[in-house]
Parts: structure tokens; C-alpha cells; sequence
């Protein structure tokens, strides 16, 4: 974890950035575009063997089909994705002083989830393939809200407080059973359920925390620091209608909302659970 103070009693929010900002940690987050683009390069051909398959999965497929994409839409649209999150959670974690929670998500999620999630695809009975960067994505968006909570609670509280974290987790798990269960399956049940868990969390936040109103306003009166907190709450925002709408289809496959529900879910609780074991 990076040693560096990043309170806002020192320095602007660029001359902070700057300061905590390394080549090794852009060029890892850069790499990862520059091999989606470069697989996508190859014959089609080549592609479709790299694609996992439930009905006979291998080691080799578990892993690859996650930077797979057969048509230019699915692959744009998820390195558009990417390209907004990873930096925006990226400078949250710096600036909250979680370089390393960063580095060791990031790795994680490019070495262990892409076979986690493959895996996952086998409880299903019938014949199912995967392929695409989203499920990652998604673990990002986990990592994220985390990273949010954590560079929040430090920058504006006075506190690094994270066991309130869930509070996300609750709340977008249940603006995605509304706008993804079918009504058989307690939609409203499951989805009022999570939020109420979720509001239930932010009021024990608020509560425990004791928000200080002069620090807020310094905060939001700083150029740089509550711009960065907003992108991120606006992200956190957005990721249900984006990653869970209704059936999307891109040439003749269909969003698989499941992956994206799993990597969110997974991610976050790796994260959070890492963090509590740590503090």
C-alpha cells in the first residue's frame, strides 16, 4: 500500500495524482486493450477455438474466451467500458492509499476470475459458451465500489472505515433483481429486500462515521477530488441499466447477464473480505 498521505490538507488534487500515478501500474492497465485488439486481430477462425464451451470445456478455453470477441460491437463496447472504469478505480485506490489492493485485484482478476467464471457456466444443465471481456468488467465494477467506499470514508470522513462497503453491494444486486427477475421469481420481494439491506448500511454509515459538514465542504470545494468521487459514485450509478438491461443480443448470441452478475458479486466480495482480513 502506498505510504504516501493523500489527506486533503495536502497539496491539489492533480499535484496528489501525479505523485501517486506509476508507469508500471499504467502500463499494466494499458496492456490489457492492447491484447483485446491484438486477439481480435486474428482469423476468425482462431477465435472460435479459444471460445469455452460447457459441453466440452478444457483448461485452455476456461481461460482464454474472457479476451475473446467475434464481432466489433461486443469488443468496442467493452473496451469502452473498461477504458472509463479501470482509471477512474485505479486513481480512487491510489488516492486512498490502496496501491496495492489495486495491483493485487488487478492481477487477480486477469489471472484467477477467467477461470472462475468458466467454471461457473457448468451448473447449468443445458449447453452454454461464453466469450468476452464483460465478466471481467464486471469484477472491475466490484473493485470499484469498494475502492469508492474506501477513498470516500478517507478523503471527506476522516475515516477508512470499509465494513459499510456492502452497503453498494446491497443496493445494485437489488436494482438488478428489478430490472432482470421475471415477476414468478419475487422480483419485488428480492429487489426492496436488498435495497432496504442496502439503505439499512448507509444509515449505520452515516451514523458510525459522524460526517464532519466543514470537511465536506472543503472537499467539494477543492477542484479534482469530489469531481473524481461523483465519476465514481456515476459509475457505480450506471452499471445495472448498463450491464443488466433487458435481452441484448450482438450478431446471433445473447448477453449472458449472469457472468455479469457473478463477476460484480465475486469481485466485491473477494475485495471486501480481503480488506477485512488485512485490517
Amino acid at each position: 500500500m502506498s505510504t504516501a498521505s493523500t489527506d486533503l490538507d495536502e497539496g491539489g488534487f492533480t499535484q496528489a495524482a501525479t505523485a501517486e500515478i506509476r508507469g508500471v501500474d499504467v502500463a499494466a492497465v494499458v496492456a490489457v486493450p492492447v491484447v483485446l485488439v491484438a486477439v481480435f486481430a486474428l482469423p476468425l477462425g482462431v477465435r472460435e477455438q479459444f471460445v469455452f464451451e460447457s459441453a466440452a470445456p478444457t483448461i485452455r478455453t476456461a481461460y482464454l474466451s474472457h479476451f475473446v470477441h467475434r464481432q466489433q460491437l461486443h469488443l468496442f463496447g467493452n473496451l469502452a467500458v473498461y477504458l472509463v472504469v479501470a482509471p477512474v478505480t485505479y486513481l480512487l485506490c491510489v488516492l486512498a492509499g490502496r496501491r496495492l489492493l489495486f495491483r493485487a485485484t488487478f492481477v487477480t482478476l486477469l489471472t484467477v476470475f477467467p477461470f472462475a467464471l468458466s467454471v461457473m457456466q457448468l451448473l447449468f444443465p443445458r449447453q452454454r459458451e461464453i466469450l468476452g471481456f464483460s465478466g471481467l468488467n464486471a469484477g472491475l465494477f466490484g473493485l470499484l465500489c469498494v475502492a469508492w467506499v474506501v477513498y470516500v470514508s478517507k478523503q471527506f470522513l476522516s475515516s477508512e472505515s470499509t465494513q459499510y462497503a456492502p452497503a453498494l453491494l446491497f443496493l445494485i444486486c437489488g436494482v438488478i433483481a428489478l430490472l432482470t427477475l421475471p415477476a414468478r421469481a419475487w422480483r419485488l420481494e428480492i429487489g426492496l429486500g436488498s435495497v432496504a439491506l442496502g439503505i439499512g448500511y448507509l444509515l449505520l454509515w452515516v451514523r458510525s462515521d459522524q460526517p464532519d459538514g466543514a470537511r465536506i465542504r472543503r472537499g467539494l470545494n477543492r477542484p479534482g477530488y469530489a469531481e473524481l468521487a461523483g465519476a465514481g459514485l456515476g459509475l457505480i450509478v450506471s452499471y445495472p441499466f448498463v450491464g443488466f438491461r433487458d435481452i441484448v443480443t450482438v450478431g446471433t448470441s445473447v448477453i449472458d447477464v449472469y457472468i455479469h452478475l457473478l463477476g460484480f458479486a465475486l469481485a466485491f466480495i473477494v475485495v471486501y473480505v480481503y480488506l477485512i482480513v488485512v485490517e
